[in-house]
């Protein structure tokens, strides 16, 4: 997968960008209400989203609800895009994801000129399903302590993106490589998240949500959902990912 559909970020709700000369219309997925919202020019990309948003909501509904009501901006230039959600100085960004909230950069402005609908499929995806993480932790999902491979993990997984590069440092250091080659972090999450669901099973990655729902920090919320201390899983995986270094 092409580093621009890797990457995604989080952050605390902001007010739903408008286009100035743009139209919003409504689209119904699932239980979802879209509030979907595109400048003239994007027609294309428009009859796109509308393709692939179901499947897309299908594959973040796998972690749970989804906002209700949910707001999804197409920008038309990646400025724009950075304008809207804050964030500058991250060129491959294409896409972020705020409490209810997704911004996506016009494909019509990416490098190649367009998306297939399997890539805009994946990283819209990657993007609900961190809502569903808003939505099942709430607005102070941050002081609850959730590790960024479980928060990227989870979107990469329901995305169905398959990563190759990984290394140890980044289950629980991920930041360094995030300003150095995104690729690892978002690779070791992938990871980091796989192996959860190959050693407790899905039951309790759900367990996992509802606990952080009731208020517990993460730490807590694994060890009451996974019957296993947090930074024991984490120090393992670390081994396990040495090992696979060493052998590359």
């Amino acid at each position: 997968m092409i580093l621009p559909l890797l990457v995604t970020a989080l952050a605390l709700a902001q007010a739903p960008f408008a286009p100035a000369s743009g139209r919003v219309e409504s689209i119904s997925a699932g239980d979802a209400v879209v509030s979907f919202a595109w400048q003239e020019g994007d027609e294309e990309v428009a009859a796109q989203v509308r393709r692939v948003l179901p499947a897309a909501v299908r594959a973040a509904g796998r972690w749970g609800a989804l906002p209700a009501s949910l707001t999804l901006t197409v920008h038309p230039t990646h400025a724009d895009l950075e304008r809207a959600t804050g964030r500058s100085g991250n060129p491959w960004m294409r896409a972020w994801a705020r409490s209810g909230t997704v911004d996506l950069q016009s494909p019509r402005t990416w490098t190649r000129g367009r998306a297939t609908d399997e890539a805009l499929a994946r990283i819209l995806s990657h993007e609900l399903t961190h809502c569903v993480l808003f939505e099942a932790t709430g607005r102070e999902w941050r002081a609850r302590g959730v590790p960024y491979w479980f928060q990227e993990g989870m979107a990469s997984f329901a995305a169905g993106e398959h990563h190759e590069v990984v290394h140890p440092d980044a289950v629980t250091r991920p930041g360094p490589f995030l300003r150095s080659d995104p690729r690892v972090a978002y690779g070791t999450a992938d990871r980091a998240f796989r192996e959860l669901l190959r050693q407790f099973g899905e039951p309790r990655v759900r367990r996992l949500l509802a606990r952080l729902g009731e208020g517990q920090a993460f730490a807590v919320a694994f060890g009451d959902a996974m019957d296993a201390s947090l930074a024991e899983f984490e120090s393992e995986l670390g081994r396990r990912l040495s090992a696979v270094a060493a052998l590359d």
